[in-house]
């Protein structure tokens, strides 16, 4: 699974600059420019009234990620739509990153018809007008309300201006965990004492994370051979989950959509890059590694994994270490904590797809259970999938046994996707701010700077990527 974390790294790292320099060579050109004189509502199509368009004899293209699972399960949705329709659907992988491609394909008008996506990093091709909004020729022919059938995470994922432009399968909520490897925690006695040998779900307080990390870290030598902890990687969804609760009792988030200012040089702000960055290297736990917390992890570099699943339910049980899920620490003691989460998949269609009756159709199809169901047995079974009805069911995993890995963590990730929302709407570009709050975390744990000071530059680097997206926008 290490190679599709690096997927996610790629996708994380397109930046608007880089948006901006294909357009300066020509990559958009005439074809996303048509796509902003494209009517704002909806494309004219049959699949706007209420039945799913006639497709009969059309042959579409489905792009998507050129990763093993990801083409697996591309395969059995294929299989799926063919076998209710008399079209033919095409599946192209792709390498990362997707909408750079994208864009190459609409100024030379080779683009598909459907792709699968991050509804992150659409944002610099929703500037541009690019995607197909779904409200209507999904959504309202089927009489569907997003906000009732998706995880809210994964639904804000693909908002904007106001309009949903994809049909999500993923709520993914990184940055709203920690993997606990409790063959380790046994080993020390201590399965009784903390989350979730001790019958909790969640870590009462970052004391009690560190706690265990402490108990955990390996020394030889007055050397650290194994680190108590990592947050490196996912850095930024956890710095804003914090960020975010600590705001709670204020009723402020570290984005103000409606004041249009951000909320991160301040108390909050700087408690937030304390707990994640600046106290664990203080208290001798954590350094800053050369990679993320999940091949860390994996590699035995560290015990606790503060950020994503993966390692508790991919390869970490290949290699013979089983590690738990178990929700980030609270921040308060009498407050849920409120987490960010980046979502994850879905699939969403160009505004001038060639078969427009042909996507439109397939995002109906996905817009199912069913659909939904074939989509979530990747991976062994998706443990946080974008489908409510999905949540907690196990019947369609690799083992559906109540005590598998998978099926433990879908337990825990069930109660996490109830306090995960997206970053917000508006703010800029997620990939932006993903790439300043890692880089600021970085620099926090390697004591180049304080909290205090990595607070109020990331406040002054969001503020001026966000003067860059209003301009783009504006310029649109």
């Amino acid at each position: 699974m290490s190679q599709a974390r690096q997927q996610y790294d790629r996708a994380s790292a397109l930046s608007r600059r880089q948006f901006l320099q294909m357009s300066a060579i020509g990559l958009v050109g005439s074809a996303l420019a048509a796509c902003v004189a494209a009517p704002a509502s909806q494309p004219a199509s049959s699949g706007s009234a209420g039945g799913t368009p006639a497709v009969e004899g059309q042959t579409g293209v489905l792009w998507g990620l050129q990763y093993d699972p990801h083409v697996a399960t591309y395969g059995l949705l294929k299989d799926l739509f063919e076998s209710k329709y008399k079209a033919t659907l095409k599946v192209e992988p792709q390498d990362w990153p997707l909408e750079t491609k994208l864009i190459a394909a609409l100024s030379a008008d080779t683009q598909p018809d459907v792709l699968c996506i991050m509804g992150k990093v659409l944002i610099p091709l929703h500037v541009q007008k690019a995607i197909l909004p779904l409200d209507d020729v999904v959504y309202g022919s089927m009489s569907i309300k997003p906000e009732e059938v998706f995880q809210a995470e994964s639904k804000e994922a693909y908002t904007w201006g106001g309009k949903i432009f994809g049909v999500p399968t993923e709520a993914n909520l990184v940055g709203t965990m920690v993997c606990v490897p409790t063959d380790d925690v046994k080993a020390k006695g201590l399965t009784d004492q903390y989350p979730s040998g001790n019958g909790q779900w969640l870590f009462d307080s970052y004391e009690q994370m560190w706690e265990l990390g402490k108990q955990l870290q390996v020394e030889e030598n007055g050397q650290v051979t194994k680190w108590g902890i990592s947050s490196k990687g996912w850095d930024n969804q956890s710095y804003l989950g914090i960020v975010r609760s600590l705001l709670v009792k204020e009723n402020k988030d570290w984005w103000d959509q409606q004041e249009q200012k951000f909320n991160l040089n301040s108390e909050a702000g700087v408690e937030a890059m304390r707990l994640l960055a600046e106290a664990p290297v203080k208290m001798g736990i954590e350094k800053e590694l050369d990679t993320n917390q999940f091949d860390a992890a994996l590699a035995g570099k560290i015990a606790l994994a503060r950020g994503i699943s993966n390692p508790a339910l991919q390869q970490g049980r290949d290699i013979g270490v089983m590690y738990e899920i178990v929700g980030a620490p609270k921040v308060m003691a009498d407050a849920m904590p409120s987490y960010v989460g980046e979502a994850g998949w879905g699939f969403a269609a160009p505004r001038k797809a060639k078969n427009l009756d042909l996507a439109i159709t397939f995002l109906k199809m996905m817009a199912t259970e069913e659909a939904q169901r074939v989509y979530s047995t990747m991976y062994g079974g998706i443990t946080a999938p974008a489908w409510k009805a999905l949540l907690g069911k196990i019947d369609h995993f690799a083992d559906p046994k109540p005590d598998g890995a998978n099926a433990k963590a879908a337990q825990v990730m069930k109660q996490l996707g109830e306090l995960t929302h997206f970053y917000g709407e508006g703010f800029g570009y997620p990939a932006e701010v993903d790439n300043i709050g890692a880089e600021l975390c970085s620099k926090v744990r390697l004591g180049d700077m304080t909290a205090a000071e990595g607070a109020q530059a990331y406040q002054e680097r969001c503020e001026a990527q966000f003067k860059q997206y209003q301009d783009d926008v504006q310029n649109s």
